[in-house]
Protein backbone atom coordinates (compact mmCIF):
# COMPACT_ATOMS: atom_id res chain seq x y z
CA UNK A 1 0.00 0.00 0.00
CA UNK A 2 2.90 2.08 1.48
CA UNK A 3 4.57 2.30 -2.24
CA UNK A 4 1.36 3.00 -4.08
CA UNK A 5 0.70 5.79 -1.97
CA UNK A 6 3.64 7.21 -2.75
CA UNK A 7 3.78 6.23 -6.77
CA UNK A 8 0.40 7.69 -6.94
CA UNK A 9 1.52 11.90 -5.00
CA UNK A 10 4.70 12.20 -6.21
CA UNK A 11 5.32 15.87 -5.91
CA UNK A 12 4.51 17.49 -9.42
CA UNK A 13 4.73 21.28 -10.00
CA UNK A 14 1.89 22.45 -11.26
CA UNK A 15 0.81 25.89 -12.19
CA UNK A 16 -1.94 26.45 -10.26
CA UNK A 17 -4.22 30.24 -9.03
CA UNK A 18 -1.88 32.54 -7.58
CA UNK A 19 -2.86 32.14 -4.06
CA UNK A 20 -2.26 28.33 -4.21
CA UNK A 21 0.92 28.20 -4.64
CA UNK A 22 2.42 26.97 -0.70
CA UNK A 23 4.57 24.79 0.69
CA UNK A 24 3.13 21.13 0.86
CA UNK A 25 4.26 17.89 0.68
CA UNK A 26 2.14 15.62 -0.75
CA UNK A 27 4.51 12.92 -0.48
CA UNK A 28 3.35 12.21 2.83
CA UNK A 29 0.08 14.13 3.11
CA UNK A 30 -2.50 12.43 5.08
CA UNK A 31 -4.96 14.30 3.52
CA UNK A 32 -3.50 12.56 -0.24
CA UNK A 33 -3.03 9.01 1.94
CA UNK A 34 -7.32 9.10 3.38
CA UNK A 35 -8.12 9.58 -0.44
CA UNK A 36 -6.17 6.72 -1.70
CA UNK A 37 -7.31 4.18 0.79
CA UNK A 38 -10.83 5.44 0.76
CA UNK A 39 -10.71 4.72 -2.92
CA UNK A 40 -8.99 1.17 -2.46
CA UNK A 41 -11.97 0.53 0.04
CA UNK A 42 -14.16 1.49 -2.62
CA UNK A 43 -12.50 -0.83 -5.17
CA UNK A 44 -10.61 2.00 -7.08
CA UNK A 45 -7.09 2.33 -7.63
CA UNK A 46 -6.10 5.39 -8.39
CA UNK A 47 -2.79 4.57 -8.10
CA UNK A 48 -2.96 2.92 -11.62
CA UNK A 49 -3.18 6.03 -13.29
CA UNK A 50 -0.86 8.93 -14.26
CA UNK A 51 -3.56 11.89 -14.01
CA UNK A 52 -3.80 10.89 -10.10
CA UNK A 53 -0.66 12.52 -9.14
CA UNK A 54 -1.63 15.79 -10.44
CA UNK A 55 -4.79 15.61 -8.79
CA UNK A 56 -4.06 14.83 -5.64
CA UNK A 57 -1.85 17.57 -5.54
CA UNK A 58 -4.28 20.24 -6.50
CA UNK A 59 -6.90 18.33 -3.97
CA UNK A 60 -4.03 19.17 -1.71
CA UNK A 61 -3.34 22.35 -1.88
CA UNK A 62 -7.05 23.14 -1.58
CA UNK A 63 -7.36 20.71 1.70
CA UNK A 64 -4.35 23.07 3.57
CA UNK A 65 -5.28 26.55 1.28
CA UNK A 66 -6.16 29.36 3.96
CA UNK A 67 -8.48 31.43 1.96
CA UNK A 68 -8.89 34.35 5.26
CA UNK A 69 -5.00 35.04 4.54
CA UNK A 70 -4.89 34.22 0.78
CA UNK A 71 -8.30 35.94 -0.34
CA UNK A 72 -8.84 39.57 -0.27
CA UNK A 73 -11.72 39.77 2.34
CA UNK A 74 -14.21 42.01 -0.07
CA UNK A 75 -14.05 38.59 -2.62
CA UNK A 76 -13.97 36.25 -0.40
CA UNK A 77 -17.05 37.43 2.15
CA UNK A 78 -20.68 38.10 -0.27
CA UNK A 79 -21.17 41.81 0.01
CA UNK A 80 -24.60 43.18 0.88
CA UNK A 81 -26.99 42.21 -1.54
CA UNK A 82 -24.95 39.84 -3.00
CA UNK A 83 -28.10 37.48 -3.32
CA UNK A 84 -27.96 35.86 -7.00
CA UNK A 85 -27.60 31.44 -6.60
CA UNK A 86 -25.59 30.78 -9.40
CA UNK A 87 -26.93 26.32 -10.25
CA UNK A 88 -25.04 26.55 -13.47
CA UNK A 89 -21.42 27.24 -12.86
CA UNK A 90 -18.29 25.03 -13.66
CA UNK A 91 -15.02 24.53 -11.79
CA UNK A 92 -12.39 23.48 -14.18
CA UNK A 93 -8.76 21.85 -12.45
CA UNK A 94 -5.97 22.19 -13.58
CA UNK A 95 -5.44 18.32 -13.80
CA UNK A 96 -8.41 17.73 -15.78
CA UNK A 97 -8.15 20.73 -18.02
CA UNK A 98 -5.38 18.59 -19.10
CA UNK A 99 -6.76 15.21 -20.09
CA UNK A 100 -9.63 17.17 -21.27
CA UNK A 101 -8.46 20.09 -23.64
CA UNK A 102 -11.08 20.89 -25.21
CA UNK A 103 -15.20 20.06 -25.31
CA UNK A 104 -18.01 20.56 -27.33
CA UNK A 105 -15.70 21.86 -29.99
CA UNK A 106 -14.40 24.49 -27.75
CA UNK A 107 -10.99 24.92 -25.67
CA UNK A 108 -11.55 24.14 -22.06
CA UNK A 109 -11.17 27.19 -20.15
CA UNK A 110 -8.93 28.38 -17.76
CA UNK A 111 -9.82 28.48 -13.98
CA UNK A 112 -8.77 30.50 -11.05
CA UNK A 113 -10.23 31.30 -7.73
CA UNK A 114 -9.50 34.77 -7.98
CA UNK A 115 -11.12 34.80 -12.12
CA UNK A 116 -14.44 33.02 -10.32
CA UNK A 117 -14.77 35.34 -6.74
CA UNK A 118 -14.34 38.43 -9.41
CA UNK A 119 -16.95 37.17 -11.51
CA UNK A 120 -19.10 36.86 -9.18
CA UNK A 121 -18.69 40.16 -7.52
CA UNK A 122 -19.28 41.73 -10.60
CA UNK A 123 -22.79 40.16 -10.76
CA UNK A 124 -23.98 39.97 -6.97
CA UNK A 125 -23.40 36.45 -6.72
CA UNK A 126 -23.00 35.35 -3.37
CA UNK A 127 -23.44 31.35 -4.19
CA UNK A 128 -22.35 29.12 -6.77
CA UNK A 129 -23.16 25.36 -6.85
CA UNK A 130 -19.72 24.00 -8.78
CA UNK A 131 -20.28 21.30 -11.06
CA UNK A 132 -17.64 19.51 -13.38
CA UNK A 133 -20.28 16.75 -14.91
CA UNK A 134 -17.97 14.46 -17.32
CA UNK A 135 -15.63 12.10 -16.38
CA UNK A 136 -16.30 10.11 -19.45
CA UNK A 137 -13.01 11.30 -20.71
CA UNK A 138 -11.66 7.78 -21.92
CA UNK A 139 -14.38 6.42 -23.40
CA UNK A 140 -15.34 2.62 -23.01
CA UNK A 141 -12.45 2.67 -19.96
CA UNK A 142 -14.22 1.93 -17.28
CA UNK A 143 -11.58 1.82 -14.22
CA UNK A 144 -10.54 5.64 -15.73
CA UNK A 145 -14.04 6.62 -16.03
CA UNK A 146 -14.96 5.85 -11.98
CA UNK A 147 -11.47 6.77 -10.88
CA UNK A 148 -11.85 10.75 -12.79
CA UNK A 149 -15.42 10.76 -10.72
CA UNK A 150 -13.93 10.29 -7.30
CA UNK A 151 -10.88 12.46 -7.99
CA UNK A 152 -13.30 15.14 -9.60
CA UNK A 153 -15.57 14.69 -6.01
CA UNK A 154 -12.81 15.11 -4.41
CA UNK A 155 -11.31 17.98 -5.56
CA UNK A 156 -14.70 19.80 -5.54
CA UNK A 157 -15.15 18.93 -1.99
CA UNK A 158 -12.01 20.12 -0.84
CA UNK A 159 -12.56 23.75 -2.80
CA UNK A 160 -16.24 23.95 -0.89
CA UNK A 161 -14.53 23.04 2.26
CA UNK A 162 -11.83 25.42 1.77
CA UNK A 163 -14.07 28.53 1.00
CA UNK A 164 -17.46 27.25 2.23
CA UNK A 165 -18.84 30.84 2.55
CA UNK A 166 -19.20 30.91 -1.41
CA UNK A 167 -19.22 26.86 -3.18
CA UNK A 168 -21.00 24.23 -2.87
CA UNK A 169 -21.55 21.21 -5.40
CA UNK A 170 -22.89 18.78 -7.13
CA UNK A 171 -21.44 15.17 -7.28
CA UNK A 172 -19.89 13.44 -9.97
CA UNK A 173 -21.36 10.16 -11.25
CA UNK A 174 -19.30 7.30 -13.02
CA UNK A 175 -22.21 6.46 -15.12
CA UNK A 176 -22.84 4.43 -17.69
CA UNK A 177 -21.18 2.06 -14.83
CA UNK A 178 -24.26 2.14 -12.17
CA UNK A 179 -22.81 0.03 -9.63
CA UNK A 180 -20.03 1.95 -9.26
CA UNK A 181 -22.06 5.43 -9.85
CA UNK A 182 -24.20 4.37 -6.83
CA UNK A 183 -21.18 3.73 -4.90
CA UNK A 184 -19.51 7.27 -5.61
CA UNK A 185 -22.72 9.25 -5.23
CA UNK A 186 -23.70 8.13 -1.74
CA UNK A 187 -19.91 8.67 -1.23
CA UNK A 188 -20.29 12.48 -2.43
CA UNK A 189 -23.43 13.04 -1.05
CA UNK A 190 -22.93 11.39 2.29
CA UNK A 191 -18.86 11.64 2.83
CA UNK A 192 -18.16 15.04 0.88
CA UNK A 193 -21.19 17.03 1.30
CA UNK A 194 -22.64 17.07 -2.41
CA UNK A 195 -25.93 19.04 -2.32
CA UNK A 196 -27.02 16.62 -5.35
CA UNK A 197 -25.85 14.97 -8.35
CA UNK A 198 -24.59 16.20 -12.30
CA UNK A 199 -25.61 13.94 -14.86
CA UNK A 200 -24.78 14.71 -18.89
CA UNK A 201 -27.51 14.16 -21.41
CA UNK A 202 -25.66 10.83 -22.22
CA UNK A 203 -22.77 9.03 -20.88
CA UNK A 204 -21.11 7.53 -23.77
CA UNK A 205 -24.27 7.48 -25.83
CA UNK A 206 -26.58 6.13 -23.16
CA UNK A 207 -29.45 8.84 -23.14
CA UNK A 208 -31.09 9.23 -19.29
CA UNK A 209 -34.06 7.11 -20.12
CA UNK A 210 -32.06 3.70 -21.27
CA UNK A 211 -33.51 0.92 -18.82
CA UNK A 212 -30.07 -0.20 -17.78
CA UNK A 213 -29.90 3.24 -15.40
CA UNK A 214 -33.31 2.39 -14.18
CA UNK A 215 -31.54 1.38 -10.31
CA UNK A 216 -29.27 4.28 -10.53
CA UNK A 217 -32.64 6.43 -10.69
CA UNK A 218 -34.42 4.39 -7.86
CA UNK A 219 -31.64 5.17 -5.56
CA UNK A 220 -31.97 9.11 -6.61
CA UNK A 221 -35.59 8.87 -5.84
CA UNK A 222 -35.62 6.98 -2.56
CA UNK A 223 -32.68 9.99 -1.37
CA UNK A 224 -35.18 12.86 -3.05
CA UNK A 225 -31.96 13.58 -4.86
CA UNK A 226 -31.70 17.23 -6.98
CA UNK A 227 -30.38 16.59 -10.51
CA UNK A 228 -28.66 18.62 -12.80
CA UNK A 229 -28.02 17.62 -16.37
CA UNK A 230 -25.61 19.02 -18.57
CA UNK A 231 -25.62 18.73 -22.27
CA UNK A 232 -22.73 16.16 -23.68
CA UNK A 233 -21.53 15.55 -26.98
CA UNK A 234 -23.79 13.45 -28.97
CA UNK A 235 -22.08 9.86 -29.57
CA UNK A 236 -22.42 6.97 -31.03
CA UNK A 237 -21.04 3.24 -30.37
CA UNK A 238 -19.97 1.55 -33.62
CA UNK A 239 -18.25 -1.45 -33.66
CA UNK A 240 -16.77 -0.81 -29.73
CA UNK A 241 -15.61 2.48 -31.24
CA UNK A 242 -17.29 5.67 -30.35
CA UNK A 243 -18.51 8.40 -33.15
CA UNK A 244 -19.53 11.79 -32.33
CA UNK A 245 -23.02 11.98 -33.88
CA UNK A 246 -23.63 15.41 -34.59
CA UNK A 247 -23.48 16.44 -38.89
CA UNK A 248 -22.95 19.92 -38.20
CA UNK A 249 -19.99 21.76 -38.89
CA UNK A 250 -20.41 23.88 -35.70
CA UNK A 251 -18.59 23.86 -32.78
CA UNK A 252 -21.06 21.04 -30.40
CA UNK A 253 -20.96 23.87 -27.63
CA UNK A 254 -22.68 26.27 -29.42
CA UNK A 255 -25.09 24.32 -31.46
CA UNK A 256 -25.59 21.02 -30.57
CA UNK A 257 -25.72 20.99 -26.79
CA UNK A 258 -29.34 22.55 -26.63
CA UNK A 259 -30.13 19.16 -28.90
CA UNK A 260 -28.89 17.15 -26.66
CA UNK A 261 -31.04 18.30 -23.79
CA UNK A 262 -34.04 18.17 -25.77
CA UNK A 263 -32.97 14.29 -26.53
CA UNK A 264 -32.41 13.49 -23.43
CA UNK A 265 -35.32 14.59 -21.46
CA UNK A 266 -37.67 13.62 -24.17
CA UNK A 267 -35.97 10.43 -23.44
CA UNK A 268 -36.55 10.54 -19.78
CA UNK A 269 -40.42 11.57 -20.39
CA UNK A 270 -40.88 8.43 -23.61
CA UNK A 271 -39.25 6.18 -20.89
CA UNK A 272 -41.56 6.90 -17.73
CA UNK A 273 -38.38 7.78 -16.24
CA UNK A 274 -39.62 11.44 -15.87
CA UNK A 275 -43.14 11.10 -14.47
CA UNK A 276 -42.48 8.11 -12.30
CA UNK A 277 -39.97 9.78 -10.48
CA UNK A 278 -41.98 11.65 -7.89
CA UNK A 279 -39.29 12.56 -5.66
CA UNK A 280 -36.63 13.80 -7.87
CA UNK A 281 -36.26 17.26 -9.22
CA UNK A 282 -34.35 18.05 -12.32
CA UNK A 283 -32.52 21.16 -12.73
CA UNK A 284 -32.58 21.61 -16.61
CA UNK A 285 -29.78 24.16 -18.25
CA UNK A 286 -30.52 26.82 -20.84
CA UNK A 287 -34.44 27.08 -19.64
CA UNK A 288 -34.29 23.40 -22.04
CA UNK A 289 -32.51 24.42 -24.48
CA UNK A 290 -34.75 23.09 -27.83
CA UNK A 291 -37.08 20.98 -25.92
CA UNK A 292 -40.00 23.68 -25.44
CA UNK A 293 -40.15 23.60 -29.22
CA UNK A 294 -40.63 19.72 -29.85
CA UNK A 295 -42.25 18.67 -26.68
CA UNK A 296 -45.66 19.07 -28.50
CA UNK A 297 -44.44 17.03 -31.79
CA UNK A 298 -42.89 14.13 -30.02
CA UNK A 299 -45.35 13.29 -27.06
CA UNK A 300 -48.34 12.08 -27.51
CA UNK A 301 -51.63 14.07 -26.56
CA UNK A 302 -52.83 10.96 -24.27
CA UNK A 303 -49.94 10.90 -22.34
CA UNK A 304 -48.64 14.16 -22.15
CA UNK A 305 -50.69 15.22 -18.71
CA UNK A 306 -48.52 13.40 -16.75
CA UNK A 307 -45.42 14.47 -18.43
CA UNK A 308 -46.20 17.59 -18.19
CA UNK A 309 -47.28 17.97 -14.39
CA UNK A 310 -43.49 16.42 -13.98
CA UNK A 311 -42.09 19.53 -15.92
CA UNK A 312 -43.93 22.30 -13.89
CA UNK A 313 -43.71 20.49 -10.55
CA UNK A 314 -40.78 18.72 -10.45
CA UNK A 315 -38.16 20.72 -13.39
CA UNK A 316 -36.43 23.87 -12.26
CA UNK A 317 -34.88 25.84 -15.74
CA UNK A 318 -31.87 27.72 -15.48
CA UNK A 319 -30.92 30.75 -17.18
CA UNK A 320 -27.62 29.91 -18.47
CA UNK A 321 -26.92 31.87 -21.92
CA UNK A 322 -28.89 34.00 -23.34
CA UNK A 323 -31.69 32.81 -23.38
CA UNK A 324 -34.35 35.38 -21.84
CA UNK A 325 -34.21 37.27 -25.26
CA UNK A 326 -36.71 34.76 -26.85
CA UNK A 327 -36.36 31.48 -25.95
CA UNK A 328 -38.43 32.29 -22.47
CA UNK A 329 -41.02 32.46 -23.82
CA UNK A 330 -41.79 29.33 -25.61
CA UNK A 331 -41.23 27.99 -22.07
CA UNK A 332 -43.61 29.80 -20.27
CA UNK A 333 -46.21 29.49 -22.80
CA UNK A 334 -46.33 25.70 -21.85
CA UNK A 335 -47.20 27.26 -18.36
CA UNK A 336 -44.18 26.55 -16.34
CA UNK A 337 -44.28 29.04 -13.57
CA UNK A 338 -41.77 31.35 -13.07
CA UNK A 339 -41.22 30.12 -9.60
CA UNK A 340 -39.25 27.44 -11.36
CA UNK A 341 -36.73 29.37 -13.20
CA UNK A 342 -33.23 29.73 -11.86
CA UNK A 343 -30.10 31.71 -12.77
CA UNK A 344 -27.18 29.84 -14.28
CA UNK A 345 -24.30 31.81 -15.54
CA UNK A 346 -22.45 28.46 -17.52
CA UNK A 347 -18.74 30.54 -16.34
CA UNK A 348 -16.05 29.88 -16.92
CA UNK A 349 -17.65 28.45 -19.94
CA UNK A 350 -19.49 30.92 -21.15
CA UNK A 351 -16.67 33.97 -20.80
CA UNK A 352 -17.34 36.95 -18.19
CA UNK A 353 -18.71 39.57 -20.88
CA UNK A 354 -20.86 37.29 -22.08
CA UNK A 355 -22.26 36.23 -18.59
CA UNK A 356 -22.83 40.52 -18.56
CA UNK A 357 -24.71 40.15 -21.47
CA UNK A 358 -26.71 37.25 -20.31
CA UNK A 359 -27.69 39.11 -17.31
CA UNK A 360 -28.79 42.17 -19.35
CA UNK A 361 -31.11 40.15 -21.25
CA UNK A 362 -32.63 38.94 -18.06
CA UNK A 363 -32.73 42.70 -16.76
CA UNK A 364 -34.76 43.55 -19.81
CA UNK A 365 -36.73 40.50 -20.66
CA UNK A 366 -40.72 41.33 -21.21
CA UNK A 367 -41.45 37.36 -19.62
CA UNK A 368 -41.30 38.37 -16.33
CA UNK A 369 -41.83 41.29 -13.44
CA UNK A 370 -39.43 43.08 -11.63
CA UNK A 371 -40.16 40.46 -8.55
CA UNK A 372 -40.08 37.65 -10.76
CA UNK A 373 -36.53 38.23 -12.08
CA UNK A 374 -35.70 38.45 -8.67
CA UNK A 375 -37.13 35.38 -7.30
CA UNK A 376 -35.52 33.59 -10.00
CA UNK A 377 -31.89 35.33 -8.84
CA UNK A 378 -32.48 33.93 -5.33
CA UNK A 379 -35.94 32.69 -3.56
CA UNK A 380 -36.29 30.37 -6.07
CA UNK A 381 -32.98 28.02 -5.72
CA UNK A 382 -33.49 29.06 -1.97
CA UNK A 383 -37.12 26.58 -1.97
CA UNK A 384 -35.54 24.07 -4.26
CA UNK A 385 -32.54 23.66 -2.00
CA UNK A 386 -34.12 24.03 1.52
CA UNK A 387 -32.39 22.13 4.13
CA UNK A 388 -29.45 20.72 1.70
CA UNK A 389 -27.60 24.29 1.92
CA UNK A 390 -27.16 27.36 4.49
CA UNK A 391 -28.03 30.49 3.07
Amino acid sequence: MRSSVRLAIAALVLTLSPHLVQSVDTDTDPVAERILRTALADGIDLAAFNFTAPALEEIVAWAHFDAAKRVPADLLHPARGATTVDVHAHHVPNWFRTIMPSDGGMPTPVWTLDLQLQHMANQSIGRSILSIPKPNIFLGDKNATVAIARLLNENSAALARAVPQRFSFFATSALPYVDESLTEVKYAMETLGAVGVALTSNHEGKYLGNPDFAPFFARMEAIGAIVFVHPANPLLEVAGTFLLASPTVYPQGIFEFYFETARTFIDLALSGTLQNLTSVNFIIPHVGGSLPSIIDRTINPNAIAPIMQAFRERCWWDSAGPTYTHQLGGLLAYNISPSFLLFGSDYPWIPAQLVDASFDTIAASPFLDDAQKQAMKSENVKRLFEGKIKF
